[in-house]
């Protein structure tokens, strides 16, 4: 019997090299026609000129901040020839016909393949597609342009083989997407992390029925299941490595795990993707043959240079998780950390990431969580005192959700739902860190309070995002706002009972109440001097860059601060400086006691489109001081971030620079013009500036963004603050505080999740925070504390 498992696993392993290819360019054919169909219906609503989120306004904005060529080569796609909504229905249509095409086989494949993947790169910029599938979908694209064409439908055949070198990339696409998920699920990982699957049937985005039941299997279940993905994901992706019978067992297991996945979870078509490409460990003919680098035709030899540098860019950032694909060549302290010489390779993969060709992959970090959903409702109101919950078509709203079977469709809205749940989104101080490829993700608000804006008009009419629950032949509601509802799943007896799949508890605030027109539901696109600072790249790839550039060179500020600031004038720094700062000149900026009260004296005394352009000019000012200072600050490079010397400026990341610039600003002109004409200044200023007095400013101006983020840190703090949980040694936490330092000196975000805990509590929320707390159970599972349960 063995023996006989051995002989079909090795004529598994030798299958028709064209036969073999022509299942995969196919495969990858089928998986862009759902990709395609699924967004036929989605990408109006989403990303029309009366969507929640328009793609020509970004399209504007990235006119108004970058000069030509730059903005074509930094954001490529079809939608510089139009962004009207028939184009945007037009493009999912010509994407599901080259799909068809590539499907139906002949010599046009190659080409149809080249329209699959120029089309899905064009709708990045109106869908933002960063999910694992649509990354692991563009890459694997890019490399099956190169594919030997298709025989004609019946035949499944490819007309020939591929380089060996080109075999190579697909099987190192397929380790890296397992290997990916594998080492961010289990790296740091510990014993109490065994109940993983226990909490991670109900946390996952979408659950399935089969997956909403497989939460009440036995735990030595969940932990057999999870012992199998540990072997599955960490130790045979390493087979594809070796063509043959070892690569054919882990296609197979691969593709077990898939269906698995399937069955309990909706993840669009990434199983269907990840089946196709574990098709090529059946060729091992290709994989074994002698790469040739010098009696190969040029074209060959070019494609092969073009694998060798893509396999160096896989190596670096291998360690990366999914999120981490799109913004790890643009983090601000690689300066800091390597020498000029050694730059190159971030020079180049970054400007090639817009080609959306490689990417890292993992999501899903190794703790075990709780069993619940965090699930915001968007209520309205009519009558100021009847409340509706709207309810999103997949997502879990009420206690009679049900959840439901839709991959391979990827319901977009749905699914976001949990990163807005989580913080994790536009607003959010992490999106540098885990964010988009374009700057404009640092929003001034979350999707969900654009979302709030466009019902509170009566511009939602799709009924894409709530089906029948926002009832059209009505005037919009009067007031709207979200709350935090914790769902925990009911046992199967209690949902046949009364029908219900959620027991529901009101646990906090998400966004508080609003109206049309409010000020902070604002989600356009920002302007560069209301970006992250920590997208300092591409604050200086934007036309504010020339001017930062001078700043550095020391030119006067005062002069430089209005160019090309369109809808800004010399009045309103005039009024900044003379009437805005002034009114805090006398206080104590430390103290945020008084917030509110002060919050309220600005906005009854100028208006919203005056305090959005004092927003503006406090950040313009605020990086025209980074760009002075900046050179003191990077001076200390690795040495300063690993602790063995002080930097001349001893700030530790561009966020704090920032900040400090604010600070400086908040001083008055007299003191912003002293440490700009001698930027050695900076540092004393540093010594009595604290996190409140740095981002008081903001606090003032934008107390809705800060307060929300707070909300979402303490309510994810809660959940990771689990009772019983083990204590590393102390060796372990010694270990563990020098990385957190070394950490917090690259990424600012992390600092500021420390601070805004403890900051906007009760009188910025129109409903008292209750977020639940957790223990740790005999058998690992993760239960609400006794005292909650109560």
């Amino acid at each position: 019997m063995r023996a006989c498992g051995i002989d079909i696993l090795t004529q598994l392993a030798h299958a028709s090299p064209e036969l073999v290819w022509g299942l995969v360019a196919r495969g990858i054919g089928v998986v862009y026609a759902i990709a395609f169909a699924s967004l036929t219906f989605q990408v109006v609503p989403i990303a029309g000129r009366e969507g929640v989120a328009p793609v020509a306004e970004l399209m504007a904005a990235i006119r108004r901040d970058f000069s030509a060529p730059r903005r074509w080569l930094y954001f490529p796609g079809l939608l510089w020839l139009h962004a009207g909504d028939r184009w945007l229905r037009a493009l999912p249509w010509l994407g599901l016909a080259a799909a068809l095409a590539i499907v139906a086989g002949g010599p046009h494949t190659p080409l149809a393949f080249l329209i699959c993947w120029a089309l899905y790169l064009s709708l990045d910029r109106a869908l933002v597609l960063v999910y694992p599938w649509d990354s692991l979908l563009l890459e694997a694209g890019f490399w099956a342009m190169f594919l030997p064409a298709l025989a004609w439908a019946p035949e499944l055949a490819a007309v020939d083989a591929p380089i060996p070198a080109l075999a190579w990339v697909f099987r190192l696409l397929l380790f890296r997407v397992m290997f990916g998920f594998g080492k961010q699920k289990f790296a740091g990982s510990t014993r109490a992390d065994a109940g993983f699957l226990h909490g991670f049937t109900i946390r996952q985005p979408l659950p399935t029925p089969f997956g909403w039941l497989a939460h009440r299997a036995p735990m030595w279940l969940h932990k057999t299941a999870l012992a199998a993905m540990f072997v599955i994901e960490v130790v045979l992706p390493f087979a594809v490595f070796v063509p043959g019978p070892a690569s054919v067992v882990f296609a197979l297991a691969t593709a077990a795990l898939m269906l698995a996945i399937a069955a309990t979870g909706n993840y669009g078509f990434f199983n269907v993707l990840t089946i196709a490409l574990c098709v090529v460990c059946f060729d091992s003919a290709t994989a074994s043959l002698p790469l040739q680098w010098f009696d190969a035709p040029l074209s060959q030899q070019m494609l092969q240079a073009l694998i060798v540098l893509h396999t160096f860019g896989a190596l670096l950032c291998l360690p990366l998780n999914t999120w981490a694909s799109f913004t790890w060549t643009l983090w601000p302290w690689w300066p800091r950390v390597l020498p000029w010489p050694l730059r190159w390779p971030i020079a180049v993969f970054r400007a090639l990431q817009p080609l959306r060709w490689l990417h890292a992959y993992g999501v899903f970090p190794p703790r075990s969580a709780p069993a619940i959903k965090m699930s915001p409702a968007l209520e309205v109101t009519w009558d100021e005192q009847t409340w509706h919950t709207l309810t999103p078509r997949y997502w879990p709203t009420l206690t009679t959700s049900p959840p439901r079977w839709v991959a391979p469709h990827h319901p977009r809205f749905d699914h976001a739902i949990v990163y807005e749940a989580t913080g994790f989104h536009e607003a959010s101080v992490l999106r540098n860190l885990t964010g988009r490829w374009d700057p404009y993700g640092h929003a001034r608000c979350s999707g969900a309070g654009r979302l709030m804006g466009r019902v509170l008009t009566g511009a939602l009419r799709s009924r894409l995002f709530f089906g029948e629950s926002l009832l059209q032949q009505r005037e919009p509601p009067r007031a709207a706002r979200v709350h935090m509802y914790m769902l925990q799943p009911t046992t199967p007896g209690e949902r046949k009972a009364k029908g219900e799949w959620w027991r529901r508890t009101l646990v906090g605030p998400h966004l508080p109440r609003a109206r049309a027109g409010d000020a902070w539901l604002d989600g356009s696109p920002p302007p560069p001097e209301l970006w992250s600072p920590e997208d300092w790249l591409w604050i200086g790839r934007s036309r504010l860059g020339r001017s930062l550039r001078r700043a550095a060179a020391g030119e006067d500020p005062h002069a430089l601060v209005l160019l090309e600031a369109s809808g800004l004038a010399e009045a309103d720094v005039q009024q900044l400086w003379g009437e805005f700062l002034p009114m805090f000149a006398a206080i104590d900026r430390d103290d945020w006691s008084r917030l509110p009260e002060r919050v309220t004296a600005v906005r009854s005394r100028w208006s919203a489109g005056q305090i959005d352009r004092f927003e503006r000019i406090v950040g313009r000012y605020a990086l025209l001081l980074m760009a002075r200072c900046e050179r003191l600050f990077v001076a200390g490079g690795l040495a300063a971030i690993l602790g063995w010397k002080r930097a001349p400026l001893d700030v530790e990341t561009h966020s704090h620079l920032n900040l400090l610039a604010r600070y400086v600003v908040a001083e008055g002109r007299a003191a912003y013009d002293a440490v700009f004409r001698e930027p050695a200044l900076a540092a004393d200023k540093l010594a009595t500036m604290s996190l409140r007095s740095g981002m008081f400013l903001e606090a003032v101006l934008r107390p809705e963004r800060l307060a929300h983020q707070a909300q979402k840190f303490r309510m994810l703090a809660s959940q990771v603050d689990v009772r019983g949980w083990p204590r590393p040694s102390a060796r372990g936490e010694k270990i563990a505080r020098w990385g957190a330092a070394r950490v917090q000196r690259l990424w600012g975000a992390f600092a500021m999740i420390e601070f805004l805990r403890g900051e906007l509590g009760a009188e910025w929320a129109d409903t008292p925070e209750r977020w639940p707390r957790f223990e740790l159970l005999a058998d690992g599972s993760l239960a609400l504390l006794a005292d909650e349960r109560e």
